[in-house]
């Protein structure tokens, strides 16, 4: 395997662990430094070259990202999470048929699904919604979202206040907690 490869893989395995110590301050550092890593890769986007890693390198760089996404919800930020997923999304467009399927896709979909709709930002909601293949709409983690936005819309509050008790995912209570004080 390429040493470079090697490295990243390491420094991600460390990242990964200072995430389950919610080590959060060195998890930030390592992305840091991963990010930077990653460049090398020129696998990767934009250039998507046909390397002899390129597999490899593309669903390293796609864990990279889930994993980013994730901690920016973790430590509530919001525009890192739109940075992060903006670095992610590539991965599940341009390159989705290159790679197995990440368990990770859907609730990663949802969630900014959610931070749009936690932002106000409605017309962005409904035009990520029509990039959403009809197997996508079936999934728990993008109806929550969904019928979210519809009992919002609705004046349904009281359904999106007890919304918060059936999350599909963890990472999903810090932006219902949000909606919910909007909603109040």
């Amino acid at each position: 395997m390429d040493p470079k490869f090697t490295e990243v893989s390491q420094l991600f395995e460390r990242f990964k662990a200072a995430v389950v110590r919610h080590d959060f301050d060195t998890c930030s550092r390592f992305l840091s430094q991963l990010k930077v890593m990653l460049t090398q890769f020129r696998s990767l986007p934009p250039l998507f070259e046909d390397t002899p890693n390129a597999i490899h390198e593309l669903s390293l760089a796609r864990d990279i990202y889930e994993h980013a996404v994730v901690l920016s919800v973790k430590i509530e930020d919001q525009d890192a999470f739109e940075r992060d997923f903006f670095q992610l999304k590539p991965y599940y467009t341009d390159v989705g048929n290159r790679l197995p399927p990440s368990p990770q896709e859907y609730p990663i979909l949802g969630l900014n699904l959610l931070r749009l709709l936690v932002q106000n930002r409605i017309a962005e909601f409904h035009t990520e919604l029509e990039l959403l293949s009809p197997t996508a709409l079936e999934n728990p983690c993008i109806k929550h979202a969904v019928e979210l936005e519809q009992s919002f819309m609705e004046g349904a509050y009281n359904r999106v206040l007890s919304a918060r008790q059936t999350v599909p995912h963890e990472t999903y209570v810090y932006f219902m907690d949000l909606l919910a004080k909007t909603v109040r």
